[in-house]
């Protein structure tokens, strides 16, 4: 019986989104990776951050943060790689906080990144602090 995926690991990519408030992982052909980053980018663009802010964030404009959407083109490179690591950071938000909460505290001063905003340090590419402050609310989240 085969699966309808190819068998050899490097022609399969793994994706991990948001839908209907759950994480849903998803594994897909190489050739078919391109139609998992609309879904990418619509669970991050909106309540949590605005096209403007998805494109500072990648090192794009909010045109090709548009364009990723539609699925006239896909995040390439470092673009590729930001967007993922939004991606992460703000799955991991939504483990502990409603959509409310996570945009709240992306945006707003944070007492263990020294009054700094996590969205600016993001921006900044400073992922692995915002990170380690997220896996500490997980922590004592439990």
């Amino acid at each position: 019986m085969t699966s309808g995926l190819a068998t050899r690991p490097t022609e399969v990519v793994a994706y991990a989104f948001r839908e209907e408030g759950r994480t849903c992982m998803t594994a897909v052909k190489r050739s078919d990776a391109g139609l998992i980053y609309p879904q990418i980018v619509e669970s991050i663009r909106g309540r949590v951050l605005s096209g403007a802010e998805l494109g500072r964030l990648t090192g794009v404009s909010e045109r090709q943060v548009h364009r990723w959407v539609t699925g006239e083109s896909r995040p390439e490179g470092g673009s590729r790689a930001r967007l993922l690591e939004v991606n992460f950071v703000i799955q991991g938000l939504r483990d502990v906080y409603t959509e409310d909460g996570v945009e709240i505290w992306l945006h707003g001063p944070n007492r263990n990144l020294g009054g700094r905003k996590p969205v600016e340090m993001l921006e900044n590419g400073e992922f692995r602090e915002v990170l380690l402050e997220i896996q500490r609310l997980t922590v004592g989240a439990d």
